[in-house]
């Protein structure tokens, strides 16, 4: 059995949006926002603690690619687009707003389940993937800043290396700090000097 999921429907057509409100119900899903077009969708999203958006449209425009891409800077989650009509610019617009499950011409009932665990998936991996680039970046911009107080002390110390960083080092355990840390306080107190 699937886990339950909260949902947020965006499809200005009711008939529609009903049938398929339908079938993630049997599915033991709940729509816990309908809209009619996706002006507020950021604002739902923030509100909500919706699990995946989906949206339901004829044929995607800027805006919806606009609004998609606002829920994916601000509270990121699995985002399955089915459209009737496509083509590469509104593909493209759709991957590049975050969209985690494109269907073209395929809202049928008995494949929606499969379509948002699809979507649920690689939503999971780009996550887990941005979250190992943001944390490379943050160790590489760390590295930068103990290098940066390292050749401060060995400019102004005019000591080795290898002293500078053991320096920082010993700063850092005794004041129970990163060295990070004690390396950014190094940097700023030079810059005041200066």
């Amino acid at each position: 059995m699937n886990t339950a999921l909260k949902i947020i429907l965006v499809d200005k057509n009711t008939g529609r949006s009903a049938m398929l409100r339908r079938a993630l119900q049997d599915k033991g899903h709940e729509v816990i926002c309908r809209m009619d077009s996706s002006a507020n969708l950021r604002e739902s999203n923030e509100m909500t603690h919706a699990d995946v958006v989906i949206v339901n449209s004829d044929i995607p425009d800027d805006e919806v690619f606009a609004n998609l891409t606002e829920v994916n800077k601000t509270k990121p989650k699995p985002i399955v687009m089915f459209t009737e009509e496509s083509n590469s610019e509104m593909t493209s617009s759709a991957i590049k707003s975050g969209v985690n499950a494109y269907i073209v011409d395929g809202l049928e009932e008995n494949r929606v389940q499969p379509i948002i665990d699809v979507a649920m998936a690689r939503f999971r991996e780009f996550q887990a993937l941005k979250d190992e680039l943001d944390a490379t970046r943050n160790q590489l911009s760390e590295r930068k800043t103990v290098e940066k107080a390292k050749g401060i002390l060995m400019k102004h110390k005019n000591i080795s290396e290898d002293d500078a960083y053991q320096s920082l080092r010993k700063v850092a355990m005794d004041k129970n700090k990163r060295i990070v840390d004690v390396s950014e306080s190094v940097i700023n107190a030079f810059e005041l000097l200066d």
